[in-house]
């Protein structure tokens, strides 16, 4: 009897050796955006990516559209509370929960890929800061292309902002719009275009993206793309799940990730690029905006960022350096 149980004992710890060399650690994935996004095509790229250089030992599933039922705006705490291992998230939607991550709606502060680099640079520990306080850690950022304006008429003076009714997308951009002397209305997005057609809103603020995918070009003839933010996304990872990782599979995870971000801003940028020639194809003019409404948008936008430091001191200092280095 003595012999058998050593035997048996012997073969079960032998069965779980076995096992543990296949173990599989699987992860879920939260974005909230669909199949065709370029957001959501790259969270499916990296995890595919993940699951072949560690041999399927990590296995990410990316659940799209909120099909796993965490809401666009709790995807920080999400991650935090070990609901989800990883999410793909905007993070000015997360600002109620850290509102220091409302910064990058802020008008004028980054316009373009170049300066949400320096931004990053000069943000990045603080951005640190917060997703460590929320136990979690940043793989990758990607950004979204700028909002600009969609409008009946031509807008590329100052005078040409005036009056005019445009559909915001939040908070920040009608505050921005108000600024700019134009009259902003607050409007579900599906009523945009029964709303432009009775002759009660001129037009919309919004990305050459969601232009293109809603037809905008369809009641409305000309966009400006004032590119007067850009808000990154960030791929965030449960830093519980992250530091039961063995170190060679985070060190491939974190090697994946430094390498194919840049690839996704490029995706990013292509977007942009592609869009706008969509909006162009069907007949839309695309205007640029001259010096007395870039004039007009750092005014507005840096009143905006006085505002801003009242409701989160800490970063006005960050800003100074960043702006000392972007020469705003």
């Amino acid at each position: 009897m003595t012999f058998m149980k050593t035997l048996l004992a012997a073969s079960a710890a032998i069965a779980i050796s076995a096992s543990g060399a296949w173990a599989e650690t699987k992860w879920d994935l939260s974005t909230a955006w669909g199949a065709n996004n370029f957001h959501a095509q790259s969270a499916i790229a990296f995890a595919d990516a993940v699951r072949k250089e560690t041999n399927g030992s990590v296995d990410i599933t990316v659940h799209l559209s909120g099909e796993i039922g965490v809401k666009i705006t709790e995807k920080l705490s999400s991650v935090e509370n070990g609901v989800i291992q990883m999410a793909d998230m905007l993070l000015f939607l997360q600002a109620g929960e850290a509102p220091f991550l409302g910064i990058d709606t802020l008008p004028y502060l980054i316009q373009g890929q170049d300066e949400m680099k320096i931004w990053l640079e000069v943000a990045g520990p603080k951005y640190d800061e917060i997703f460590a306080s929320k136990n979690q850690k940043v793989l990758y950022y990607v950004p979204w292309p700028s909002p600009g304006i969609y409008t009946k008429k031509a807008v590329v003076s100052a005078d040409d902002m005036a009056g005019q009714r445009i559909r915001a997308f939040n908070a920040t951009s009608f505050t921005f719009l108000e600024k700019m002397g134009a009259a902003p209305v607050e409007l579900p997005f599906g009523e945009l275009a029964a709303a432009v057609a009775a002759g009660t809103v001129d037009g919309a603020a919004t990305s050459t993206s969601t232009g293109a995918n809603s037809k905008l070009y369809q009641f409305t003839e000309h966009f400006n793309p004032l590119n007067w933010s850009m808000s990154p996304d960030a791929v965030t990872v449960n830093l519980d799940a992250w530091n039961a990782l063995t170190d060679a599979e985070r060190t491939t995870i974190q090697g994946l990730a430094d390498t194919m971000e840049a690839e996704f801003w490029a995706a990013s940028a292509a977007e942009d690029t592609s869009k706008t020639a969509v909006l162009t194809e069907n007949g839309m003019t695309v205007s640029m905006a001259d010096d007395s409404l870039k004039a007009k948008m750092a005014e507005a936008g840096k009143s905006m960022w006085a505002d801003f430091f009242k409701k989160v001191p800490e970063a006005e200092a960050i800003v100074d350096t960043y702006s000392a280095k972007t020469g705003k």
